[in-house]
């Protein structure tokens, strides 16, 4: 027969086995989750000397290690640089070369230090990195018709001392990916676009020279594509519908295509103009 006192022994035994197994469980799952976490990268920051002193936005720097790329980052700021080397243990005390816009960087002496504290490291580059300039660059007109023939033509005149290698519009907001201008000489490049699509959209534009530095422009290039639909709300006031006074003032309106002009007309002016 079992005591009171066998009893408490056996709730004894029990809580001191639930207590055990509750200080393992955490100590086991920390011990397997700290092989998941990933190494912390060696990372470097400092400015851009020699003729590299006044790189700007777009070019890439980069570092080596046995020349494996370990890390790679777009400048953000003229002169200035940071950059995070993603190396492995193993790289540890190995010596790292830096390029950018792949021109290598004068003799540094630095190696890789796994999870070592950010360093501050000024580097010299010496070669072409001043950008192109965007002298111009605009799209018209903004408003255009989602028929897939309506246009809004880009246009931009974009100079360099060294010459031009690429001009792209980016034009992913609309399905269409990365395309190139077409060059009209006298650095001037022009852009049809179309579009199927209904919105308002802002497009990125870069120009790049041979040497690989470019600049990079996301704000000046923005247009609203509309469905027939949407022309009345649009264009023809708070209720909706247009009066003769304001077609006149849209047909006036530069910033709208063509397109636009003569679908509201078709729809609303079965003779079109003569309403006018």
């Amino acid at each position: 027969m079992m005591t009171i006192k066998d009893k408490h022994l056996k709730v004894l035994s029990c809580l001191v086995i639930l207590l055990l197994g509750m200080l393992f469980v955490p100590a086991a799952s920390a011990s397997s989750s700290s092989s998941d976490i990933p190494p912390i990268p060696n990372v470097f920051k400092g400015n851009l000397k020699g003729d590299a002193e006044h790189a700007g936005p777009g070019l890439v720097i980069s570092a080596y290690i046995d020349s494996k790329l370990v890390g790679s980052n777009t400048l953000t700021e003229v002169g200035e640089y940071e950059l995070a080397v993603n190396g492995t243990g193993q790289d540890n005390g190995k010596a790292i070369t830096f390029k950018l816009g792949g021109v290598a960087s004068e003799p540094v002496s630095v190696t890789y230090k796994h999870g070592d504290v950010p360093v501050k490291l000024d580097l010299t580059f010496n070669g072409d990195f001043i950008p192109p300039t965007i002298e111009t660059l605009s799209a018209f007109p903004t408003y255009i018709l989602n028929d897939g023939k309506d246009f809004s033509t880009v246009k931009a005149r974009v100079v360099d001392d060294s010459g031009i290698k690429s001009v792209t519009l980016d034009l992913s907001p609309i399905s269409q990916g990365v395309v190139s201008l077409k060059s009209e000489g006298g650095d001037l490049y022009t852009y049809d676009i179309t579009s199927t699509e209904a919105g308002e959209f802002k497009f990125q534009f870069m120009a790049a020279n041979p040497s690989g530095n470019s600049v990079v422009d996301k704000d000046r290039i923005s247009i609203t594509i509309l469905r027939e639909n949407q022309l009345a709300t649009t264009f023809g006031g708070s209720d909706g519908i247009f009066s003769p006074e304001e077609i006149a003032v849209l047909v006036k309106n530069n910033n709208v295509s063509s397109g636009v002009k003569y679908a509201v007309l078709g729809t609303y002016f079965a003779d079109g103009w003569d309403r006018i």
